[in-house]
């Protein structure tokens, strides 16, 4: 028997079984992947729901939300201020939902609905003057993002900006 011959055939073996191997790889991440958006989809899912059956579960405060976008200055100081913090409270949400979008956890199509969600909100007066003060919570980088969707050439969000984010100490 030839040993080199023995070796050579060996050799090939262990390719293939490299290649093999790679390729089961291969399929465990995409299925690992797909199974990540998945559980990341259910969460926004779940995330939105509970926003939406609280709303629902307080038929005061979704009159406030309704009122809001209907006429803001309808609003009482106390009303005004209990939109801001469901305002608040959904803009905390989709920066989650931002940051899900920038890692590749959940689909465009997911992220573009939150988007016109927030674009929408955003062209409230309530909502810029809220934005335009209370952005501290929010990371730079989701701050920055909502800057270029408001500047964007398509955007109607008209109301001006009070004061930089590093005046209001953010």
């Amino acid at each position: 028997m030839n040993w080199e011959a023995v070796g050579a055939i060996g050799e090939v073996l262990g390719a293939i079984g490299v290649i093999a191997t790679l390729g089961y790889l291969a399929v465990q991440i995409r299925q690992n992947t797909a199974s990540l958006r998945a559980t990341s989809e259910l969460g926004l899912s779940q995330q939105s729901a509970g926003w939406m059956s609280r709303m629902a579960a307080q038929p005061d405060l979704s009159r406030i939300y309704d009122a809001a976008a209907e006429d803001p200055n309808s609003l009482t100081p106390e009303e005004i201020s209990r939109f801001r913090w469901v305002v608040g409270e959904l803009f905390l949400i989709y920066e989650g939902n931002y940051q899900l979008y920038r890692t590749g956890h959940i689909v465009e199509v997911s992220w573009k609905g939150k988007v016109q969600v927030m674009q929408g909100l955003l062209e409230n007066p309530l909502v810029a003057e809220w934005w335009n003060r209370r952005m501290t919570p929010f990371s730079d980088e989701f701050y920055e993002y909502i800057e270029r969707l408001r500047n964007s050439p398509g955007s109607s969000w008209t109301h001006q900006r009070v004061g930089s984010r590093a005046e209001s100490g953010a």
